[in-house]
């Protein structure tokens, strides 16, 4: 099933009936559920105007892996995504021969994660043992992908709908 770039669905939407990896959010925002672990269009009105500004200009499915590292890192900073999420990011720009070792090349980020997810469900689908791990890690990686998804585009409509008052 392919899923265009300006979809709203997700392609593994069973992962939303699994918790996230849990992990600790170093600036404990008042009220706030970091992105990373749920989605609640609620929560990003208590964001800073800062990180929301940030996510409005991001598209998760035209952006390239240097540019994911680094709102990776600043997300991960601000205590909004796992640490396990900052790190696949980062290994993206530079260990992967599809694109080449070209950090710049825009991919789209959700579907590039839904690949890996695929392959290794199978490889544990045809009996390999011991992928159980990288499953689950990267199952947190598209929780957290769809996550920004949906916070992306909480902020934009709520943008157009705040022009348009």
């Amino acid at each position: 099933m392919q899923i265009g770039p300006n979809s709203s669905q997700h392609h593994y939407r069973f992962l939303e009936k699994v918790d996230p990896m849990p992990w600790q959010n170093r600036f404990k925002t008042a009220d706030s559920t970091p992105i990373g672990q749920r989605f609640d269009a609620k929560q990003i009105a208590l964001k800073p105007d800062e990180l929301k500004q940030k996510l409005a200009n991001v598209d998760l499915h035209n952006i390239s892996p240097h540019d994911l590292a680094v709102l990776g890192g600043y997300l991960n900073f601000n205590g909004e995504i796992s640490d396990n999420a900052t790190g696949e990011f980062l290994v993206l720009t530079v260990n992967d021969d599809q694109y080449d070792l070209n950090p710049v090349k825009p991919i789209d980020a959700i579907q590039e994660y839904e690949r890996r997810y695929a392959l290794v469900n199978r490889a544990i689908d045809s009996g390999e043992q011991g992928w159980d791990d990288a499953r689950r890690f990267l199952g947190n990686v598209l929780h957290t992908l769809y996550n920004l998804d949906n916070a992306i585009t909480s902020l934009r409509v709520g943008s157009q709908i705040d022009a348009n008052a």
